[in-house]
């Protein structure tokens, strides 16, 4: 099969904090999965580096837009390669593959009469003296009523033109702009109501908050969007006469995921659209909730109009995570940074915590207290001391050769059954329920070892003792295969304990061998680093 899998591109506009990374790591978790199912994978993602974010970031920190988006494309690079994220191209929107790629989907969209021109009235700040970017327009939503900022209402979700936007400010000078005159393209999104409909009755794998806020765009019926709009930064438009502005982000970002999957797959020699639109391809967008309808109506509806009719989109669509009980805040430094956390923490711990407490239906709440003690339960008392008094027992006394054994038949049926239940849980997005029951052999595996009492059995029966040592190093092997997709550093190291080549989707068993040098997987943490991370973000905050 071939995958597609495309995480959202953050803005480049600022460190990345938890409560990004808790929506954007389940895409790492799928594509490392379907590459050990043997599927075809192309894993996705870069940076944000056009928009109105952008700008106001570079303007605070006294740079150009350029300058910000180099800046936070590094650094973003480092904290997903710390956190063991395997893309296969994390890129960035200004490169000159994206915008050229870009460009030509936009004349292809014009010439098919999907782009067209059209006069509107749009806001003006005759204080500033210049036509408001979205970010720079707040006021409240046409629908709710609610707090809305440019184009999108910050409670209901809703998408509309920020012109719509009721008793509006100039987020620079607060004053009320007017409206004027000017002309921009406009995409033809009415056009592909069908195509996005029937995506979403055939649908399979979306969460509940996806499928509702796609049916009351339906309901409500859609609206072209604009495609252009008067700044300074971005993509050029490949039209004559529109010389002064740039193609909108909101369509040239969600492009991405085509040009970034046509760039991995040009350097592979294959064709994109066997990927896209193929009879045997699966695409899935991983993101938050704000961001829903440009994943489930407004990308679709382009991909339709690019001759990429019939694509199998699979939703993996977040919820928030909360610091705390409050929501993350960068503006008020109320949040964990992942550069802080993982150089602090063992990435996998932060990876199992996140996937374990996730927001996958649901806001979640990341505590100090409740990582900590979940580390030092789960992976430190369970999994790590499975794995190291295992190990550490055959190391002395059988002289770290693995013994002679046979594992049970209806244990061997179990932990196959455990590959197809886990694996199923996993492309269904439902990775919390997925983890948990790898958890669950985990304790049935100590359990094991307990009744077995080796360190009994090995004085009075050596060779039995040595029969059930093979059972556990056994469910050790395949509990690193099935933990690869969600903890892989660690799951490496197991693999290299026990001389294991490479992770598989299947059922593992090692005959013979030697048990190499073991190191401790997970380190117990201090109970009062909770206090101090908790007083620091207090400092932070003030």
């Amino acid at each position: 099969m071939n995958v597609i899998i495309g995480n959202a591109w953050p803005y480049a506009n600022g460190p990345l904090h938890l409560g990004r990374i808790a929506v954007l790591l389940p895409g790492d978790i799928l594509a490392r999965y379907h590459r050990l199912m043997g599927d075809e994978v192309v894993f996705v993602s870069g940076c944000d580096s056009h928009g109105t974010p952008v700008t106001m970031k570079a303007k605070e920190e006294g740079i150009t837009p350029l300058e910000a988006s180099k800046k936070y494309y590094n650094e973003f690079l480092n904290c997903f390669k710390k956190l063991n994220f395997s893309f296969d191209l994390f890129t960035q929107t200004h490169t000159e593959y994206h915008s050229n790629s870009v460009k030509n989907f936009i004349l292809e969209l014009y010439n098919k009469g999907y782009i067209y021109e059209k006069d509107i009235e749009q806001v003006y700040c005759e204080e500033c003296g210049e036509f408001l970017s979205d970010r720079y327009i707040e006021g409240k939503c046409p629908i709710c009523g609610g707090e809305a900022l440019g184009d999108q209402c910050l409670e209901c979700s809703e998408i509309f033109e920020a012109s719509e936007i009721l008793n509006k400010r100039c987020k620079i000078c607060g004053s009320e702009p007017v409206i004027k005159n000017t002309s921009h393209l406009f995409f033809a999104l009415s056009k592909f109501e069908n195509d996005v409909r029937r995506l979403y009755i055939k649908q399979q794998g979306w969460r509940k908050n996806a499928e509702v806020i796609t049916k009351r765009y339906l309901d409500e019926g859609l609206r072209d969007r604009a495609v252009t709009r008067d700044f300074n930064w971005g993509i050029d438009v490949p039209l004559s006469g529109y010389e002064d502005k740039k193609i909108y982000v909101w369509i040239e970002a969600v492009m991405g995921y085509l040009t970034a999957s046509m760039q991995v797959l040009e350097e592979r020699g294959e064709d994109y659209k066997e990927y896209w639109d193929g009879e045997d391809s699966r695409v899935y967008f991983v993101h938050g909730k704000d961001n829903i309808p440009f994943h489930t109506v407004i990308f679709p509806a382009i991909l339709s109009g690019l001759g990429i009719k019939n694509p199998s989109i699979r939703e993996v669509s977040g919820e928030y995570l909360k610091l705390e009980g409050k929501r993350f805040s960068a503006a008020k430094n109320w949040a964990i940074w992942v550069d802080h956390i993982i150089d602090r923490y063992n990435s996998d711990a932060v990876r199992y915590y996140i996937i374990l407490n996730g927001p996958e239906n649901k806001d979640s709440d990341f505590t100090w207290r409740d990582f900590i003690n979940t580390t030092n339960n789960d992976l430190v008392g369970l999994y790590g001391n499975l794995v190291n008094r295992t190990l550490t027992f055959i190391k002395r006394n059988f002289g770290g050769e693995i013994p002679s054994g046979e594992v049970p038949k209806s244990l061997k049926n179990e932990i196959l059954q455990l590959y197809f239940s886990v694996g199923d849980k996993i492309e269904d997005g439902e990775f919390k329920d997925g983890l948990q029951q790898i958890v669950k052999m985990i304790r049935k595996a100590n359990k094991m070892f307990d009744e077995f009492e080796p360190w009994v059995k090995v004085k009075k029966d050596k060779i039995e003792c040595g029969k059930d040592l093979y059972v556990c190093v056994q469910l050790i092997a395949n509990l690193s295969n099935l933990l690869e997709p969600f903890m892989p550093e660690s799951s490496f190291k197991i693999r290299s304990f026990i001389g294991l080549n490479e992770a598989t989707w299947s059922y593992v068993e090692i005959k013979s061998g030697e048990i190499d040098d073991i190191s401790i997987l997970f380190e117990k943490i201090d109970k009062k680093n909770a206090i101090e991370e908790l007083n620091l973000m207090k400092e932070e905050k003030n």
